[in-house]
């Protein structure tokens, strides 16, 4: 995850010798772990003995389990959650599982305020914001789903309907840039809690996922709302009640929404407090899709890191 970390830079502080020592005594125990990256947590969860964390952006459940060991760490991540400031975290390689967390600097909390903003600035346009009939919607829904990764009409970057693990924020965003390139725009449902979904071949969970919510006018003339999303929907837009109860399937284990909300089309990521983060020039999406484009099913996972990504 953590597409923010390529645009920060750090200065090193002076240490005292012992300062230095321990820090090389991290650096060195730290190898044996896979970088997270420094992000923002914005929840923590106990489910059957195990703390579940999910951070910004990224969909994915990250675990910690409630040792002596890590009561550090895990006070660390609730104080982040509480105040909606970065951590530095590492975890197992080729796992979900925390290894270490260690707090932010003063500079990465000042980096992560400036972008992750409590406003939700739209900027008015002139584009249509109901599709005039069914039609239209059909249409619209056919020229994303030829954009999927795998098929001989998407250009670069496809989009990753066909690799749900992660990159929901990116395929909702990349979306409505299809929905721009033709005149209209939408909004975006985010959904939240300790859901899980199937392909039809395998299960995946995640802690939200987002897709686009399209109005259109129906045959009386009255403007009805529909979720596009083809990585759980490849037949065509339905409504949201459906789109969320296929993020609850229960064949998949235990799963419920916690919360839902519209946001504007404009909104990348949306944290379950209503903070926002954008990505107007879509130099975020790009990357990301770019980087999961040749994986399909619900495997690498966790997905690879998209920390170089950057804004």
């Amino acid at each position: 995850m953590m597409a923010f970390v390529a645009a920060m830079s750090f200065n090193a502080c002076t240490e005292s010798a012992a300062e230095q020592q321990q820090l090389s005594q991290n650096e060195t125990s730290s190898k044996a772990f896979t970088e997270l990256g420094k992000t923002v947590p914005v929840g923590i969860e106990d489910e059957n003995g195990t703390l579940k964390v999910s951070f910004m952006v990224t969909a994915q459940f990250y675990t910690i389990t409630p040792t002596k060991d890590n009561e550090k760490y895990i006070s660390l991540i609730r104080e982040a959650v509480q105040n909606e400031t970065p951590i530095q975290v590492f975890i197992k390689p080729n796992t979900h599982e925390i290894a270490k967390v260690e707090k932010g600097s003063e500079e990465d909390v000042r980096y992560f305020k400036s972008v992750f903003t409590k406003e939700n600035k739209e900027v008015a346009s002139k584009l249509t914001t109901v599709l005039p009939n069914v039609a239209t919607l059909n249409s619209m829904f056919n020229l994303i789903k030829n954009q999927a990764c795998g098929t001989t009409t998407a250009s670069s970057p496809c989009i990753t309907f066909r690799y749900p693990v992660d990159g929901c924020y990116a395929r909702a965003h990349k979306m409505r840039q299809i929905l721009i390139n033709n005149g209209y725009d939408c909004e975006k449902q985010f959904v939240y809690g300790n859901l899980k979904a199937s392909t039809g071949t395998c299960c995946v969970a995640w802690s939200y996922h987002v897709a686009i919510l399209v109005s259109y006018k129906n045959a009386s003339g009255v403007t009805e709302k529909r979720i596009i999303d083809p990585s759980l929907f490849p037949s065509g837009p339905v409504t949201d009640t459906a789109w969320r109860n296929a993020c609850i399937n229960t064949t998949c284990g235990s799963a419920s929404v916690s919360s839902y909300a519209n946001t504007a089309g404009n909104v990348y990521y949306r944290s379950p407090s209503a903070s926002y983060l954008y990505d107007n020039n879509l130099v975020n999406t790009n990357c990301v899709l770019t980087k999961f484009s040749s994986l399909s099913g619900c495997s690498p996972s966790p997905a690879p890191s998209v920390a170089s990504c950057g804004f």
